[in-house]
């Protein structure tokens, strides 16, 4: 293989795995409910998933009661059927949308609370109620 092919092939693998690493570095929040619904069982989605929801909770400074925190059970499976419930019902929407419900409607039942100077989160599709 003659030098120049070589270096047009390493150029164009970069280029490959430079479009890989895009999809790999999704925002998760901004992630359509449609397309959770889609990929919701995919193993490399679910960790993208989760890892996100942890940062995104943790950001918000949500304060759980004890006992009700979605990283135990069996609130962590409550609080994936809510945002499964949610994107079902407004595939248009997006997680951070479905995940600020999720916190609004513990915040409401009691099971949290939030910073006394942040705003609540809009439960449905960013807009208020």
């Amino acid at each position: 293989m003659r030098f120049s092919q070589l270096i047009t092939l390493v150029f164009a693998l970069i280029i490959a795995e430079q479009l890989n690493a895009t999809e790999n570095n999704t925002v998760f929040g901004s992630v359509e409910c449609s397309q959770y619904n889609k990929k919701k069982n995919e193993l490399n989605w679910q960790y993208g998933y989760k890892n996100w929801w942890a940062g995104y909770l943790t950001g918000t400074g949500v304060i759980f009661k004890q006992g009700k925190s979605p990283d135990k059970m069996p609130e962590g499976q409550n609080f994936i059927l809510s945002i499964g419930s949610y994107c079902n019902t407004n595939p248009s929407s997006n997680l951070k949308n479905a995940i600020d419900k999720y916190i609004a409607d513990q915040v409401k039942a009691g099971h949290a609370t939030l910073p006394n100077n942040q705003m609540q989160p809009t439960p449905n599709n960013g807009s208020a109620e």
